[in-house]
């Protein structure tokens, strides 16, 4: 049989190792071809092994997974899907580790066969992205970073899932606390996540960032993260709604959908909306009628997504006015609403 999927696993514990390659294995496609005892290892082993994919654990004796993720990436950048308990301390080790370049994390406690499979095939996917399909969104940029927008904007909305603390790392803190509109964030995450990213993000930023909370007034040149596991909407001028994930039938909470299609209603060509790396659709619906209320749409470029399904969604529809590099996003924000 030909394996098509080489796993690499780091992971201290004997139990653990045990338990993800079983997961892992039950897809006959995929075939663990090493384990890493610590941070050391596995990167010693990545070069080595050359694997498709690695697990990592986050807590490591000699060489943490953090620091084992930040030498992959410099050195032989490979997907890591991050193995980790959600404990408090964990938590902060994990999105330290996302923003390094980790793809995705499973907690250790709800891996599953399913979880745990989906991720490692989204990450292959993402990987396997063709040069000519990158070659063609470039020019699609090229021809749409051209247009220029009608008006400044009084609300930037952001949607974002997979490999969202590392881009937001990378936005946020360029920012400029001058800018004349509040910046409201639907990022996919647990409830216990998007606390930390908050402050995570506030402690390196020049803009204020807070996780929202129910009717809270959105102020300019401030950042505001919808709590996981609720869902965010802004159905007046100036002020977020909150409301818990059964009101709605939407999939994932927070719903980019609902916080883009409420946007497009209250602000119409007052808002700016950005659909950042993230697998699967979700805002696409949202995108849809903020556009049809002439809201201005931007659109993450391919070649710097993690996962490329939000942003390639919007585009395949043709609703962005713009395609833009991750580096290039704070600027266009700061330009955009610059007052």
């Amino acid at each position: 049989m030909i394996f098509l999927i080489k796993v690499l696993i780091a992971e201290d514990s004997a139990f653990m190792r045990m338990r993800i390659r079983s997961l892992v294995e039950s897809d006959p496609n995929i075939k663990v071809v090493g384990v890493a005892r610590d941070g050391i290892e596995a990167v010693e082993k990545v070069h080595a092994l050359r694997p498709d994919i690695v697990t990592m654990d986050i807590v490591m004796p000699r060489m943490s997974g953090i620091e084992a993720v930040e030498r992959i990436m410099a050195t032989c950048p490979t997907p890591v899907i991050l193995v980790s308990s959600l404990t408090s301390e964990e938590v902060e080790l994990t999105l330290k580790a996302l923003e390094n370049g980790a793809i995705d994390y499973v907690s250790k406690e709800q891996i599953s066969e399913d979880t745990l499979l989906k991720k490692i095939y989204m990450a292959i996917e993402n990987n396997a992205y063709g040069a000519a399909q990158n070659r063609q969104l470039n020019e699609y940029k090229a021809v749409h970073s051209a247009l220029l927008p009608k008006s400044s904007y009084a609300i930037v909305c952001i949607g974002i899932s997979t490999g969202g603390p590392k881009a937001l790392a990378e936005v946020i803190p360029n920012i400029k606390p001058s800018i004349a509109a509040p910046i409201v964030i639907a990022q996919h995450m647990p409830p216990i996540f998007t606390k930390s990213l908050a402050q995570r993000l506030d402690s390196i930023s020049a803009v204020p960032v807070i996780e929202a909370q129910h009717n809270q007034v959105l102020q300019p040149g401030s950042v505001y993260i919808c709590p996981g596991g609720m869902n965010i909407a802004i159905e007046k001028r100036d002020v977020v709604s909150l409301y818990p994930k059964d009101m709605f039938d939407y999939i994932h909470a927070p719903s980019v959908d609902l916080l883009m299609e409420t946007a497009g209603k209250t602000y119409g060509p007052e808002a700016l909306c950005i659909i950042m790396t993230g697998m699967g659709n979700d805002g696409l619906a949202g995108i849809q009628k903020a556009k049809k209320a002439g809201s201005y749409v931007i659109a993450q470029s391919a070649s710097t997504c993690t996962i490329f399904g939000m942003p390639k969604a919007i585009i395949q529809h043709g609703l962005h006015d713009e395609i833009v590099d991750l580096d290039n996003i704070a600027s266009r924000i700061n330009a955009l609403c610059s007052g």
